[in-house]
C-alpha cells in the first residue's frame, strides 16, 4: 500500500482489517471474509445497476433528439409548402395595377388608385383630365369616393367645360351618398348650373360655349371677348342673365370702370327679379368707388335690401367706404394745393434773396447748398432699399425723397445766400422748416394715396408690423 490507499487492480480486494486479524483470530479472519464477500457482491450489484440505468438514459436522449429533428424537418417541409403555395398565382389572377407598390392589401390598392385618378384631375392635358374622370365615374356605387366624385364634377366645369356632364355627376353624389360632407355642395352645385342649363338642358349648348369664353376670356381679344359675351347675353337660354353679368365684371377687372357700370345697370333693368340683378347692385356699387363715383355708390347702396344682419352690414360697408373716399378725395385735393403752396412760397423766398445779392453773386443759388449734400446720399440710399427690398412701396418712396430733396435745396440755397449777405435769416429759417414739413406731409399723403397704400400703412400702424 502506498499513502494508504488500497489497491483494486490486478487483485483480489482484501479488507485491511480482515489482514490484520487474521493474524489473532481464525474465527474472526471467517467472519471479515463473510463480510467482505457480502460487501463485494453489493459493490458488484450497485455498480451494474448504476451502468444499467445510465444506459438506460443514453437511449433515451438518443431518441428524443431524434425526435426533435424529426419534427423540425417536418415544420421545415410544412412552412415550404405554405411559401410555395402562396407565391403561386391562381388561375385567372389580375395584373398588378400600376402605381400600386408590389405586396400591396386589397384595401391599400384602391386607395392608390384612387390618389393616381385625383393628381390626374389636375393635368394640363384634357386627354388625361378625361381618363381620370371616365375612371372615377366608373367605379361601382358601394366603392365610389364622394369626395373624388365631386373633384371628377368640378374638373368637368373647369378642365373640360362640360357643365351638362358636372351636373349628371353632382346628382349622383346627392342621390347615393346624401350623408357624404360634399352632399349640401353639390346640391348647390346643381342649383347654379340647372338655372344655366335649363330644366330639360335646352341651354346645354350655350352654356359650354359660356363656359369655354370664360376659360380662354384673358387669351382672346377684348372685342371678341365683349361680342360673344354680349350674344350670348342675349340668346334665348336661363344662362343669359349670368352671361351678362360676368361680361360687366370682366369689363371692371380690365379697368373699363365706365363700360362696366353700364352693363351692371342692364343687368338691373332687364331681370330685377333675379339673383344676378341683386349682384350687379352690390358689384356696381363697388365700380362706383373704384371710379371715385361717390354719390353713385351711395345711391346704390341705399338700394341694397337689409333683411338680415349680414346685407345690412355690406350695405354699410360700402357707404363707409363712400364716404371715407369723399373725405379722402378731398385731402387729396387739399395736398396738391399745400405743395404748390409751399414750393411757390421757397421759389419767392429764393428769388427775394436772389434780388437783394450782389449781381456777380445772383446765380450762386445754382451750387447744391450743405443741407441738400447731406440729403441727398441719405434719399439715394431710401431709393435703393425700397427698389431692392419692397417694390410695393418703391414708386412712393421715390416721390417723397425726391420732393423732399427739391424742398431740401430750395431752402438751404435762401438762407445760404442771406448769411452770405449778413441779412437776418432767423424766422425765416423757421418759416422754412414749417413749409418744409407740410410739403413732405402733402408729398407723402399724395404718394400713399395714389399708389393705394393708406390703408396698408393705416393697419401696419394699428396692428403693428409683425402682422
Amino acid at each position: 500500500m502506498t499513502g494508504g490507499a488500497i489497491p483494486t487492480t490486478g487483485r483480489r480486494l482484501i479488507h485491511p482489517a480482515w489482514e490484520s486479524s487474521s493474524r489473532r483470530s481464525p474465527a474472526r479472519a471467517a467472519a471479515l471474509r463473510v463480510d467482505v464477500a457480502r460487501e463485494d457482491r453489493a459493490t458488484v450489484q450497485g455498480g451494474t445497476a448504476r451502468a444499467s440505468a445510465s444506459s438506460c438514459k443514453a437511449v433515451a436522449d438518443r431518441r428524443r433528439r431524434g425526435l426533435a429533428v424529426i419534427v423540425g424537418f417536418v415544420g421545415i417541409a410544412i412552412l415550404a409548402c405554405t411559401s410555395l403555395r402562396a407565391d403561386a398565382a391562381p388561375a385567372g389572377a389580375r395584373e398588378p395595377t400600376p402605381g400600386v407598390p408590389p405586396g400591396a392589401t386589397s384595401d391599400a390598392m384602391p386607395r392608390a388608385a384612387a390618389g393616381a385618378m385625383l393628381d390626374a384631375l389636375g393635368a394640363d392635358a384634357p386627354r388625361e383630365v378625361e381618363r381620370a374622370v371616365a375612371a372615377i365615374v366608373q367605379q361601382p356605387a358601394a366603392q365610389a369616393d364622394p369626395d373624388a366624385l365631386f373633384a371628377a364634377a368640378r374638373a368637368c366645369e373647369d378642365k373640360l367645360l362640360d357643365p351638362g356632364r358636372a351636373v349628371a355627376i353632382y346628382e349622383r353624389i346627392v342621390a347615393d351618398h346624401p350623408s357624404a360632407r360634399v352632399a349640401t355642395a353639390a346640391a348647390r352645385r346643381i342649383a347654379v348650373l340647372r338655372a344655366q342649363l335649363g330644366s330639360h338642358g335646352e341651354g346645354a349648348t350655350p352654356a359650354a360655349e359660356f363656359a369655354q369664353l370664360v376659360a380662354h376670356a384673358d387669351q382672346r381679344p377684348a372685342a371678341a371677348v365683349i361680342g360673344d359675351a354680349e350674344r350670348l347675353a342675349a340668346a334665348a337660354w336661363p344662362g343669359a342673365p349670368a352671361a351678362a353679368l360676368w361680361l360687366a365684371d370682366w369689363l371692371r377687372r380690365s379697368g373699363r370702370l365706365a363700360e362696366a357700370q353700364a352693363h351692371y345697370a342692364t343687368v338691373t333693368a332687364r331681370w330685377p327679379q333675379t339673383p344676378e340683378a341683386l349682384a350687379a347692385s352690390r358689384e356696381g356699387a363697388g365700380c362706383a368707388l373704384e371710379a371715385h363715383a361717390w354719390s353713385l355708390a351711395e345711391t346704390l347702396a341705399q338700394r341694397l335690401p337689409a333683411t338680415d344682419d349680414a346685407e345690412r352690414a355690406s350695405r354699410d360697408d360700402l357707404l363707409v367706404s363712400a364716404a371715407r373716399g369723399r373725405r379722402r378725395d378731398r385731402w387729396y385735393a387739399l395736398a396738391w394745393l399745400a405743395i404748390l403752396g409751399v414750393f411757390a412760397a421757397l421759389l419767392g423766398s429764393l428769388a427775394l434773396a436772389m434780388r437783394h445779392s450782389p449781381r456777380g453773386q445772383r446765380w450762386s443759388v445754382l451750387r447744391p447748398p450743405i443741407e441738400a449734400v447731406f440729403f441727398a446720399p441719405v434719399a439715394a440710399v431710401l431709393i435703393g432699399v425700397a427698389f431692392t427690398a419692397h417694390r410695393l412701396i418703391a414708386p412712393a418712396v421715390t416721390v417723397i425723397a425726391t420732393g423732399g430733396l427739391a424742398l431740401t435745396w430750395l431752402s438751404g440755397a435762401t438762407l445760404e445766400r442771406l448769411r452770405a449777405t449778413d441779412r437776418p435769416h432767423r424766422l425765416r429759417g423757421v418759416a422754412h422748416a414749417i413749409a418744409c414739413v407740410i410739403g413732405v406731409a402733402a408729398l407723402a399723403y399724395i404718394a400713399l394715396t395714389r399708389d393705394h397704400l393708406l390703408d396698408l400703412l393705416i393697419e401696419t400702424v394699428r396692428l403693428g408690423p409683425e402682422n
